[in-house]
């Protein structure tokens, strides 16, 4: 009778008017991305080849200009040797650009890293980027001490050197980033939307399932696990394909590549240290939260179902919850209601910052840590678990079917 009942519920699930339209909507978000919006995609380290040619023939004319009237020797004025530095960018763009149209992907790394490292301003002093957040100088820092990681790490491993790899457009890199971003969101809305009929399309069928010889709570615990199983067995399928579609572009990537981590030391004056993990790493304790996250908001679901019996409010109630933080928190909050944010369970509802370190470097607090975050979210299940019980008590079989 279980495994009867669990094949029924995945059944509606799959076939749900709710569902199929949803699945739909994701399968083209999913192309748009790999075809339209990934190769398009404009960052601070794309390398405009139009851009350069044009600077590169600007500074050729001033330097003819200077070396026509004896101007290549220090500007007394400021101080500076402006021919000597026209010279030196003239030299290093052209290599650069002479990498690019060559296809050397190594090769321009090697000069573009240099450039980096010679001159921070390129990130530090650039007023446009994050010029809307509150501390924009703390986050270009932040990206330039990333790319820095990132571009040494590639030229430090025997890997062939594609321009895909560095802009992170392989498969891998593009799983890593999709994590590192908005992915859990979108994982944990996935979650909520599949399961907020879970309780209230039943109420069509009342007296077939009414009917049924298994417990209340037991019908409860068997639609979850249809949920859960249904929910993740969408996802694996759209991550996977998404991969597939961005490996036959750009290539699969490699599990040893770094990413990018960080350790805040929280005293006076809070002071950054930078290390790195491997993508392998990164994605597996990724996979190893995702379960227990989508357990908890299906659970959660449940326990709206019980009350309001109506699958739209499930679905706005289960969001604000699960967008609580952006909603409700800023990069100055570092507590809620006297206690340290660590301990609550919406900060790690984005685990992939939790797992770079970037949530304590965003709220400069050392205390948010990936065993912290597991040990939370798991003592959120169990609260929760202990909720759906009590409840199933109190909002029986006859009274959920029967009222409203």
């Amino acid at each position: 009778m279980n495994w009867t009942f669990l094949k029924q519920q995945l059944l509606l699930s799959h076939r749900s008017k709710k569902n199929v339209p949803f699945i739909i909507f994701i399968g083209i978000a999913l192309l748009t991305y790999c075809f339209l919006f990934l190769p398009n995609e404009k960052t601070k380290e794309t390398f405009d080849v139009g851009e350069v040619k044009s600077n590169l023939s600007t500074l050729d004319a001033e330097q003819q200009y200077r070396l026509a009237n004896g101007h290549t020797g220090i500007v007394i004025r400021f101080g500076t040797p402006v021919f000597s530095m026209n010279a030196y960018s003239q030299g290093l763009f052209s290599a650069m650009l002479s990498a690019y149209e060559d296809g050397n992907a190594t090769r321009w790394l090697h000069y573009r890293a240099y450039y980096l490292e010679s001159d921070p301003s390129l990130y530090i002093a650039d007023q446009n980027m994050f010029k809307e957040l509150r501390i924009p100088g703390k986050d270009r820092q932040h990206l330039y001490n990333q790319t820095l990681l990132r571009y040494k790490n590639y030229l430090s491993k025997d890997h062939p050197i594609t321009f895909d790899l560095i802009y992170e457009k392989t498969g891998l890199q593009a799983l890593q980033k999709f994590f590192r971003q908005y992915g859990m969101f979108f994982v944990l809305f996935c979650a909520i939307y599949f399961s907020s009929d879970l309780l209230s399309r039943d109420r069509q069928n009342r007296t077939v399932l009414q009917g049924l010889p298994l417990s209340w709570y037991r019908q409860l615990n068997l639609k979850t696990a249809s949920s859960f199983l249904y929910t993740i067995v969408v996802l694996t399928i759209v991550l996977v394909i998404g991969i597939i579609l961005l490996t036959l572009q750009y290539g699969f990537g490699y599990f040893d590549l770094h990413v990018p981590t960080i350790l805040i030391q929280n005293d006076a004056y809070p002071r950054e240290e930078y290390g790195v993990m491997t993508i392998a790493a990164y994605l597996g304790k990724i996979a190893l939260v995702i379960p227990i996250l989508v357990f908890l908001f299906i659970r959660l679901n449940v326990i709206f179902s019980l009350f309001f019996k109506n699958e739209w409010l499930v679905l706005l109630i289960s969001s604000l919850v699960l967008f609580s933080e952006k909603l409700f928190m800023t990069r100055t909050t570092r507590e809620l209601f006297g206690l340290d944010i660590s301990l609550f369970p919406q900060t790690y509802f984005d685990f992939g910052k939790t797992v770079t370190g970037d949530k304590n470097f965003l709220l400069n607090i050392d205390t948010i840590t990936v065993a912290k975050g597991f040990a939370v979210l798991l003592t959120t299940v169990i609260v929760i678990e202990g909720i759906v019980f009590i409840m199933s008590r109190i909002i029986n079989k006859r009274r959920f079917y029967q009222n409203g």
